[in-house]
Formats: structure tokens, sequence, C-alpha cells
């Protein structure tokens, strides 16, 4: 579970985006957010305060299997993150990504897990790198296979 203002803020590479439009950025959060799960096989939920929004977009499913959730009026992505924590059946198995030391303190009261955003940085950046690394080796596997067949043939 994803505090998605949190990792914009203080990811680096989604920061150089400051001049893109808060959507653009979102979306480019979103987007590496999927393949990190398409790779790692987590379910990843990403939570975004809906006041930060001029016009809440839908909450759902964006392409990849990514949950995204914008917050209702007068509540924060925090309230929302405890309360998914709270009803969860295994909060255990939850991994909350926050920066903030206070809503870290507080889901890992609730039973769940906590990391911040730097070190899920690290560990998305791992996935995306071997993910990188199987599309290179397939790619290469496939243009000699090529090469075989036309040479057998």
């Amino acid at each position: 579970m994803v505090d998605g203002y949190s990792v914009l803020h203080n990811w680096p590479q989604l920061q150089q985006l400051v001049g893109r439009s808060l959507q653009h950025r979102r979306e480019a959060l979103v987007q590496l957010l999927h393949q990190y799960a398409d790779h790692s096989g987590r379910r990843v939920t990403v939570v975004f305060d809906g006041y930060a929004a001029k016009h809440k977009p839908e909450t759902g499913d964006w392409p990849g299997g990514v949950e995204v959730r914008f917050s209702d009026p007068g509540k924060t992505a925090d309230d929302v993150i405890e309360r998914l924590v709270g009803e969860a059946a295994d909060p255990a198995e939850i991994l909350v990504v926050t920066s903030d030391n206070h809503e870290r303190q507080t889901v890992e009261t609730l039973g769940a897990e906590s990391v911040s955003c730097e070190l899920f940085e690290l560990e998305v950046e791992d996935e995306l790198r071997a993910l990188a690394g199987l599309v290179r080796r397939h790619g290469r596997r496939r243009a000699l296979g090529s090469l075989r067949d036309e040479l057998d043939g």
C-alpha cells in the first residue's frame, strides 16, 4: 500500500517531473508501480489525497492491476490507509510505503509493516533492473533463435 504523494515528494526520479501536471506525475508513478507489480508479483494499492485533485479522478484499477484510490473530501490518504489496514483480515501481510514517521508508527500498531519511500525506491529499482535484464536476455535468445533457424533451414 503506497502513500502516493509521499512517494511523489521523495523519489528524485519523480521530482524531476515537477514542471509537469500533478496528473502526469501521478500517472508516471502508477506506471512504475505497474511494472514493479508485474515483475514482483505483489498487489499494489496507491492512495492519493483527494483534495489535491481539482477534479477527483475515479478510484479503481488503472492499467496493470495497480489499484488507485483517492481519499474523500475531508479525509487524507493516511486516513484511507489506516482504515484499509484496520479492516484487513491479516494486516501483517500489508507493507505500507510512506516517509511519514507518525503514519508508519500508526500502521505498525495496527499490525502492518512499513518502509520509507527511499527504501521502497531501492526495491523498485532492483525489480525494474531485474526485469530489464530478463527483457534483454529474452531479446537476445529470440534473435539468436531466428538466426539459427535461418542457418539450419
